[in-house]
């Protein structure tokens, strides 16, 4: 199975990490695709030349742009890997101040593309995603992130609970958006911090005030919808 990345800008980044099986097709030439065709090939990554037609057909788009990077889906995510929250956690262990944002019902790509932009303008060290009730990260979070997926590392899990345990055991104090909380400026954000957040419309799904998680909440920041 594989994804797509058809903005320049998308591909551009995505090509100066290190990409395994990845190919990129172009069907026009211009400075433009001859300096991306270029970092591929310095990158090692496969370029091939294709009609317009055929590059339409292989991504379902029309209006593209001459260029097209096929990504695996198991690498459309940042270069920086962390098998677990565990190994996250001792790998950042002498950093003292550590941003960790954990997303639940994120489900729409567009939404998680500007999450992961502002993210890597605000330094945020981890960004987790449940395997569940969320999107993950493709072409269209390629091009809204502009390419801030390549570079902001993320963590697919399977319980977030048992995350949020392990960052709490670690010294993190653990926020969550919400509408009816304190406001971000009243919050100190210094040190070990970990900010949950839902989605607009159902907040957060599987989560209640009687969770054995506790949680402190505040509006969601505007940083996370620039």
């Amino acid at each position: 199975m594989a994804d797509y990345i058809t903005s320049f800008h998308g591909i551009e980044e995505s090509l100066k990490k290190s990409l395994r099986g990845a190919t990129l097709y172009t069907s026009k030439s211009n400075r433009r695709i001859e300096t991306l065709e270029s970092l591929a090939r310095e990158k090692g990554v496969a370029v091939q030349k294709v009609s317009h037609q055929d590059l339409e057909r292989m991504c379902g788009k029309e209006q593209l742009k001459g260029a097209a990077l096929k990504i695996p889906v198991k690498e459309s995510g940042s270069g920086v890997r962390y098998k677990d929250i565990k190994s996250f956690l001792k790998m950042k262990d002498q950093q003292e101040n550590q941003l960790v944002l954990i997303l639940d019902g994120i489900t729409d790509p567009h939404n998680l593309g500007a999450i992961l932009r502002s993210a890597d303008q605000f330094g945020v060290d981890l960004v987790v995603i449940p395997e569940k009730r969320s999107v993950s990260i493709n072409a269209t979070v390629a091009k809204v992130s502009v390419g801030a997926h390549a570079w902001v590392p993320t963590l697919q899990v399977t319980n977030l609970a048992r995350v949020i345990e392990e960052l709490q055991k670690s010294g993190f104090w653990v926020y969550g958006a919400d509408m009816g909380g304190g406001t971000a400026a009243e919050t100190d954000l210094k040190g070990k911090t970990a900010i949950v957040m839902g989605s607009e419309g159902t907040g957060f799904p599987g989560w209640s005030e009687t969770s054995a998680i506790p949680w402190s909440a505040f509006p969601h920041p505007a940083m996370w919808t620039l």
